[in-house]
């Protein structure tokens, strides 16, 4: 039997990720804002009676995290609102929704990585946002399920291991972070996740993903650069230097640490290192 799964989001690094993978029994409909404006609940109840899905995966967000600080309304309503009208949506329709969210719902404070039922703080708006999403998806119905994962990076999209790509190759010096802590992941072991919960139906409501390890910033943008050198792609004078949070003054508060614990049970055989496919999963040729 035939499963299709709409995706919202689709343009994104995980939605990207997504149409590259599905199961061979799932038939797959993308949608990005030009095919719905998942802001309008209208146009989400319109979709999804045109498409008729069996499952949303909806990896749609505001994800500008510094943005979000003065355009609070426009991520509340990209975050908190449109993953409720589609959970909404979707309970009246019986239509499962697998929705993706972020480690930024918590606040960083614990250094060590967080269940599923740890308490939640953000200190930013997107966080804030972000946890009202979860909520509102996981009131709507009892089927939905929230994921929530951290670092995501790819070959696609904008992402910090792309950008350390760019910089390092011109040879530049780069100063980095080396006092916030998480887990780069990357987008298709998370999307490979995603379409074994589609195949899932009896999984928690709440999950963890990421791959395995914690890094500073620092710690990937180091690895990124010897991974480089040993290609010889490294521009001849690219250099990485640590510093600490307080020397970049950006308008949203970061999660000092913030590793997500991962899912271990039915959904890969074995967690991959974020290291072992860091430089590989960057197409430096287009860089």
């Amino acid at each position: 039997m035939t499963t299709r799964a709409l995706i919202f989001g689709s343009s994104g690094q995980v939605g990207v990720a997504l149409q590259a993978s599905p199961p061979r029994a799932v038939d797959v409909v993308a949608h990005d804002i030009a095919e719905t404006d998942i802001r309008d609940e209208a146009a989400v109840s319109r979709t999804l009676d045109h498409v008729r899905p069996n499952v949303i995966i909806n990896c749609a967000a505001f994800t500008a995290v510094d943005d979000a600080e003065s355009k609070q309304d426009e991520a509340f309503l990209a975050n908190a609102e449109a993953p409720g009208f589609i959970a909404r949506q979707s309970a009246r329709r019986g239509i499962r929704v697998i929705h993706i969210s972020t480690d930024y719902v918590f606040d960083g404070k614990a250094h060590a990585p967080y269940s599923t039922t740890s308490p939640v703080a953000p200190i930013n708006v997107y966080g804030a946002t972000k946890l009202e999403g979860e909520r509102r998806v996981l009131a709507a119905d009892d089927s939905h399920v929230v994921v929530r994962t951290a670092w995501v990076h790819s070959a696609t999209g904008t992402n910090f291991i792309k950008t350390c790509v760019r910089v390092l190759t011109k040879g530049a010096v780069m100063r980095v972070v080396d006092d916030q802590i998480g887990t780069p992941t990357r987008a298709l072991h998370l999307a490979n996740a995603l379409w074994r919960i589609v195949g899932l139906p009896d999984v928690d409501r709440m999950l963890h993903f990421t791959d395995a390890g914690v890094a500073s910033w620092y710690d990937v943008a180091t690895a990124v650069l010897d991974a480089m050198r040993e290609n010889g792609r490294a521009g001849e004078s690219a250099a990485v230097v640590p510093v600490g949070t307080e020397e970049f003054l950006r308008p949203a508060r970061r999660p000092e640490s913030a590793p997500a614990i991962r899912i271990t049970v039915g959904l890969r055989n074995a967690p991959e290192s974020w290291r072992d496919y860091l430089y590989w999963n960057v197409e430096l040729d287009d860089t």
